[in-house]
């Protein structure tokens, strides 16, 4: 049954790592640290990982079962589970009343230039492309606190928005190809936007927290050199100290647990401008935030 090999070398193919047969039946893998944690906890480090799929061939050679049931596999399973699922959906546009969104835009435009007249010649419904993430983030010291932000990022502009997602409204599925204006960011790029965005707001959150951890984590650093003042085995001090600085030291944490790509609607309209000088100009209007731009 080729299932479960197919499962543990596409999870390595994701991992960007290449188990090499180095014997029939028996296959060799390097596991780098972050991996070997996840797969086995925050102590784990990471090596040469042997492993096979015939009960046989792990009992003569050592190498580490996986089958169903096996503690490998179980392990495997529970990461990939814990990776980021994406979706997709769209905000329909029927959610919104044109008409009034009509009156509101010629209202907007009036107050803004007193002196014309605003027409509507026509109008198309379009949608923008935005990335959605769902993300933890987890405050690690001696006490871990842990927060989700769902941060979405507009994949024209590239644009880190705060607009209010109604869930409930929104429908499974992408519209079609031209109905969808051009998409400029990856989803690598998005996340990097992400990544800017947050690291700016932590910079400048209330560093409250990590002041508290970085007194404890100090003093017990100090108990430890205590301790070991009078005793000669530096390498066991080392090695506690290193240990106490992976547990306690104050850092942030930022795991995404779910993305969706989000296309949310648009009304392009093309307006007759009437006045001293006439001219046609375009509105792009966005009814999830209520601004328009004139292109």
């Amino acid at each position: 049954m080729s299932v479960i090999p197919d499962l543990v070398f596409d999870f390595f193919q994701l991992c960007e790592l290449k188990p090499i047969e180095i014997r029939k039946g028996i296959y060799q893998v390097q596991v780098h640290d972050e991996l070997a944690k996840e797969l086995d906890g925050f102590r784990a480090k990471g090596g040469l990982f042997q492993f096979t799929f015939d009960k046989k061939l792990a009992e003569n050679y050592g190498a580490e079962l996986i089958n169903p049931g096996s503690y490998r596999l179980d392990s495997i399973i529970k990461v990939i589970q814990k990776q980021a699922v994406i979706s997709s959906g769209t905000l329909p546009h029927h959610v919104f009343y044109e008409p009034a969104i009509r009156r509101k835009l010629m209202e907007k435009l009036s107050l803004k230039q007193p002196g014309f007249r605003w027409y509507v010649l026509d109008h198309q419904l379009k949608f923008g492309p935005y990335f959605w993430f769902t993300l933890r983030v987890t405050y690690l010291a001696y006490e871990k606190t842990e927060e989700i932000l769902k941060p979405l990022v507009d994949l024209a502009s590239g644009k880190v928005v705060g607009h209010e997602i109604p869930g409930d409204m929104m429908e499974e599925g992408a519209p079609s190809d031209e109905q969808i204006y051009r998409r400029k960011l990856s989803y690598k790029q998005a996340y990097h936007c992400i990544q800017k965005e947050l690291t700016s707001e932590f910079q400048y959150s209330n560093p409250a927290w990590a002041k508290t951890a970085l007194e404890k984590l100090a003093e017990e650093k100090q108990q430890l050199e205590e301790y070991f003042k009078d005793n000669l085995e530096s390498e066991e001090q080392n090695k506690r100290i290193s240990e106490l600085m992976a547990r306690a030291k104050p850092r942030i944490q930022v795991r995404p647990l779910r993305g969706a790509f989000l296309y949310l609607p648009k009304f392009d309209y093309r307006i007759m401008q009437v006045g001293a000088v006439e001219q046609i100009n375009r509105i792009i209007y966005d009814p999830v935030s209520n601004e328009w731009n004139l292109i």
